[in-house]
């Protein structure tokens, strides 16, 4: 049982690296003239690692779908397309958790044990809508990105992203703990 755990932990900062990396990978694969196609085999792998630990059956469908014509038509512009994908996967989990629980309240719920007022789920069903919005913005910049220079597109998506992503959450925690302390008060 531990191998198996050390293994899910190996795939994850893995996976977590190989995402957050992933504008800069590509970059440094282009300037050493590395094939495109060799990319999209590595971009596969990194799918396939993806399904097997979340199983989110449609992003593994978009994303086989963008290796195939990564691998298929051999172009760069493919291969930037997969910050689009996952934003755009970030985006739809928390729009669709506005139908059960929403994102933010599962993540409140887990750092307060559960115990959480009316106007604390107000404010998480709020907080998720805003992340939702938020990221589909992201996805917005992003898809743009693709069409502009490499360098932009590595700019935006392997650092300014993930800066706005940073301040958003930062700001969002600040607020809903401020949130708590006013309720128990």
């Amino acid at each position: 049982m531990q191998l198996k755990k050390l293994l899910t932990i190996i795939t994850k900062i893995f996976l977590g690296a190989f995402v957050i990396a992933y504008p800069f990978i590509i970059f440094y694969m282009l300037q050493q003239n590395v094939a495109v196609k060799f990319m999209g085999l590595i971009l596969l792998m990194v799918v396939a690692f993806s399904f097997a630990r979340n199983k989110n059956k449609y992003l593994f469908i978009l994303g086989l779908i963008l290796c195939f014509l990564v691998i298929f038509f051999n172009q760069e512009i493919f291969l930037r397309f997969y910050p689009v994908l996952m934003n755009a996967g970030v985006c739809s989990i928390f729009a669709l958790s506005l139908r059960k629980t929403p994102l933010v309240t599962q993540f409140a719920k887990k750092m307060t044990k559960g115990n959480l007022d009316k106007n604390q789920l107000t404010y998480t069903r709020k907080a998720t809508v805003a992340w939702a919005i938020f990221m589909f913005f992201n996805t917005v910049i992003s898809l743009i990105t693709v069409f502009l220079s490499t360098k932009i597109w590595v700019l935006y998506n392997g650092f300014i992203s993930y800066i706005l992503i940073g301040i958003m959450m930062t700001t969002e925690y600040i607020i809903r703990k401020g949130k708590e302390k006013c309720s128990h008060q």
